[in-house]
C-alpha cells in the first residue's frame, strides 16, 4: 500500500474563519534548527512576512487589469500564487500569528480583486486566460490561476479558511466554464503552463470528488497526450527520456506531475510507471550536481551543460521528487531530496533570506535575481520576480517529505537538528528531536518522546553514499545497516535514543562531455565548491588532483567576513592543496566558484575504488 504523506498541524485562528480544513491521516509541526532553522527563520523574517506591504504590485496589477493595457510579462499572474504556497507551506512548519496575518491579507486582496466570474488574473475582460501581451506574446493567464489555486488550496488545508475556499471555488467556476462549457482548447504552445491546472483540479479532486475537477483533468489529458502538448503520459509509459519529449521546460514539471494525481486517484498502475520513468528520465540525463534540474530552464539531455540553473527549475524537480519518493516509498529518492534542498535550494538563497538568485552555476558567481531579471519587477515592486517568491517554497517543502507516517510507522527523511511533533493514525504523540553535526558532520542523535502506549516502528533513511553506517540504540549496536535502505527500529518507544554515525569520506561524480577530466566532490550529501575567497588565484589555474591520493582535512576559516562557511576542508592530494567550502556558503560574498575541479587521468581500477559510489543511480519502477 502507498505511503501516506504526513499531514500538517491545524490551527483554526479566529482571523482565518470557521470552515472545516480538508482531514487526513496524522498531524505535523515541525521545528528547524541549525543552519536550515537560520535559513528558515531569515526566509520568515526578512521576506515572507513582509513581502505583501513591500511589494503591492504583486496584486495591484489585478485591480488595473482593465485600465488602458500594462506592459506585463505573460507570467505576472503568478507572483500571488507562488507566494501563498510558500507562506502556506512555512506556516504548515511552524504555525506563526504574524504569518497567519500576513496571509490573509494576500486573501482578502485576491477576494476583493476577484472577478464576478471567478477570474483571478491581470489581464482585460477581453483576454481573458487566451489572451496576448502589448508585444504579441501569448499571456500564461491558466498559469497564473493555477498557482494561485494552489496556494489557496494549501491554506485552506491548513486552517481552513472560508474565504480561501470562496476564492479557490470561485476560480475553479471561471476556468470549468472557459474550458468545459465553452470549449475553448488549451493552448498547446505554451510549454505546459495551460495544462499545469490539471495539477491543483487533480488534488482537489481527490479531497472534494468535485466533477469540475475532473472535467478539467481530462481536458489537460486530452491536451497533453498529443505530440505538441509533450505527449508526457504515453511517453513516459514507452520509457521516453523527458528531454527528448515535445515540450521540455520546466514548467511542464507541474503539469505531469498530475499523472502522479492519477495514480492516487485510481491505483492504476500505468499512472505509475509513466510518472516514475520521467522522473528516472530526468534524474539520469537533466539533474546536475548541485540537485538542480534544467539548462536554460529547459531539459537538454546534458547534466554537464554549464548553462546556469534557475531556482524555479530547482524548486519544480524537487516537487516532483517529494511526488516520487510518494509514490516509490525508496530511500534514494529521498537522497535526492536532501541533495537538492542543502545544495541548489540553500545554494540559490542569499543568507538573509530576502532573495534567491535566479540563476545558480555550476561554475562561475552568484547573481542575485533582481539584478539578473530586472524586466519582471513590478512598478512599486523592485524585489518582486518568479524566484523570489518562490524559493521560500523548498524550505517549506521539508514538511512534505521530511517526517512522514502510515498507520502507526513513522519514517525520519531529514536529517538535521529539529524537533517534529506527530499524531499518528491511532490519535498517539511522537516526538522526534534531532541533535548533532550532520550535515556538516558525521554525527546525529535522535531522541523519541511519545505517549506511554506508543509502540510503532519508526524507519531511518540510510543514506546510498553511507557505506559504513553506525547505529546504537539506546547505547547498544544494531547489526543489519545497508546503504541506500530504511533501517526499521521495531517497537520504538518513548525515551529511545539512536546514535547514528554516518560515513562522509569523499565520494565523487566523474564530469563527462564539457567537463571531461574535471570531477564533483560530496562530503555526504553536502557539493564541495573552491570558491576564490579561499584560495589563491582563479580556478583555471588548479593543477589536477589525483583522487586516488585525496585527503579530507578541516581547514580553519582564514576571512572573518559574514557569512561563515558551513563547512570548510582541504583537500591534499600530494602537493597539491584546494580549499572547498560547501556549495550553500559558496559565492555568498560575490567571489567566483568551481564545483567541478580538474583530477588526473588514472588507471581505471584505481578511480574506480576511489570513486565508490556517485550520484544518478536509476530507479527502477515496479
Amino acid at each position: 500500500m502507498m505511503k501516506k504523506r504526513i499531514a500538517f498541524v491545524l490551527v483554526l485562528l479566529v482571523l482565518v474563519g470557521s470552515a472545516t480544513a480538508f482531514g487526513e491521516e496524522g498531524m505535523i509541526s515541525m521545528d528547524l534548527f541549525g543552519p536550515m532553522g537560520e535559513r528558515f527563520e531569515a526566509n520568515m523574517e526578512n521576506w515572507l512576512l513582509t513581502a505583501p506591504y513591500h511589494n503591492p504590485g504583486m496584486i495591484q496589477m489585478y485591480f488595473r487589469r482593465n485600465q488602458p493595457h500594462q506592459d506585463l510579462v505573460p507570467w505576472y499572474g503568478e507572483f500571488s500564487g507562488k507566494y501563498l504556497t510558500s507562506a502556506s507551506l512555512s506556516y504548515m512548519m511552524h504555525p506563526d500569528a504574524r504569518l497567519a496575518k500576513a496571509i490573509n491579507y494576500v486573501v482578502d486582496q485576491l477576494a476583493a480583486a476577484q472577478d464576478e466570474d471567478g477570474y483571478l488574473g491581470p489581464w482585460p475582460n477581453s483576454q481573458k486566460l487566451n489572451g496576448c501581451t502589448l508585444t504579441g506574446d501569448k499571456t500564461w493567464d491558466a498559469w497564473g490561476h493555477y498557482h494561485n489555486m494552489m496556494g489557496l488550496y494549501l491554506w485552506h488545508k491548513a486552517t481552513g479558511s472560508e474565504k480561501a475556499w470562496n476564492v479557490l471555488n470561485k476560480a475553479l467556476d471561471c476556468l470549468h466554464n472557459f474550458y468545459i462549457v465553452q470549449q475553448h482548447a488549451m493552448d498547446e504552445d505554451k510549454d505546459g503552463t495551460d495544462t499545469a491546472i490539471a495539477h491543483v483540479c487533480a488534488l482537489l479532486y481527490q479531497e472534494t470528488g468535485d466533477q469540475r475537477c475532473m472535467d478539467l483533468v481530462k481536458k489537460a489529458f486530452d491536451t497533453f497526450e498529443t505530440i505538441l502538448g509533450g505527449n508526457y503520459y504515453n511517453a513516459g509509459l514507452e520509457g521516453k527520456p523527458f528531454y527528448r519529449m515535445q515540450r521540455t521546460r520546466w514548467e511542464c514539471l507541474h503539469a505531469i506531475q498530475t499523472i502522479k494525481a492519477m495514480y492516487d486517484i485510481t491505483g492504476e498502475k500505468k499512472y505509475k510507471i509513466s510518472f516514475s520513468n520521467i522522473w528516472d528520465g530526468i534524474l539520469k540525463n537533466d539533474r546536475h550536481n548541485t540537485g538542480g534540474f534544467s539548462s536554460g530552464e529547459r531539459a537538454c539531455g546534458n547534466p554537464y551543460d554549464l548553462r546556469a540553473i534557475e531556482t524555479c527549475c530547482t524548486i519544480a524537480w524537487m516537487a516532483l521528487t517529494a511526488d516520487m519518493l510518494d509514490l516509490s516509498d525508496d530511500s534514494y529518492v529521498a537522497d535526492e531530496l536532501e541533495l537538492s534542498t542543502w545544495n541548489g535550494l540553500l545554494g540559490a538563497q542569499q543568507t538573509n533570506g530576502r532573495s534567491f538568485t535566479y540563476n545558480t552555476p555550476m561554475i562561475g558567481d552568484k547573481k542575485a535575481s533582481a539584478h539578473e531579471i530586472v524586466f519582471q519587477a513590478v512598478a512599486g515592486s523592485s524585489e518582486l520576480n518568479c524566484c523570489s517568491v518562490n524559493g521560500p517554497r523548498g524550505i517549506g517543502m521539508i514538511g512534505e517529505w521530511g517526517v512522514t507516517v502510515d498507520g502507526e510507522q513513522i519514517t525520519v527523511n531529514y536529517y538535521g537538528a529539529s524537533e517534529t511533533t506527530i499524531t499518528t493514525a491511532g490519535g498517539r504523540r511522537v516526538t522526534v528531536l534531532q541533535s548533532g553535526s550532520y550535515p556538516f558532520g558525521a554525527d546525529l542523535k535522535i531522541q523519541i518522546k511519545a505517549d506511554a502506549d506508543y509502540a510503532g516502528n519508526i524507519r531511518l533513511r540510510i543514506p546510498f553514499w553511507s557505506e559504513n553506517t553506525v547505529l546504537l540504540r539506546n547505547g547498544k549496536a544494531v547489526e543489519g545497516i545497508t546503504p541506500r535502505s530504511y533501517f526499521t527500529v521495531e517497537q520504538a518507544k518513548d525515551g529511545d535514543v539512536y546514535e547514528l554515525t554516518l560515513d562522509m569520506s569523499p565520494h565523487f561524480w566523474q564530469g563527462n562531455m564539457e567537463l571531461g577530466g574535471k570531477t564533483s566532490i560530496y562530503l555526504g550529501p553536502i557539493l564541495m565548491a573552491a570558491d576564490q575567497r579561499f584560495n589563491d588565484g582563479m580556478y583555471e589555474n588548479f593543477e589536477p588532483l589525483k583522487l586516488s591520493e585525496l585527503v579530507i582535512k578541516p581547514a580553519e576559516c582564514p576571512d572573518t567576513l559574514y557569512p561563515a562557511p558551513y563547512r570548510l576542508v582541504n583537500a591534499i592530494a600530494g602537493d597539491i592543496r584546494i580549499v572547498l567550502c560547501d556549495f550553500a556558503s559558496a559565492g555568498q560574498t560575490g567571489t567566483m566558484y568551481t564545483t567541478w575541479l580538474p583530477t588526473e587521468k588514472e588507471l581505471k581500477s584505481i578511480a574506480q575504488a576511489s570513486q565508490r559510489i556517485q550520484w544518478g543511480q536509476r530507479i527502477d519502477p515496479e
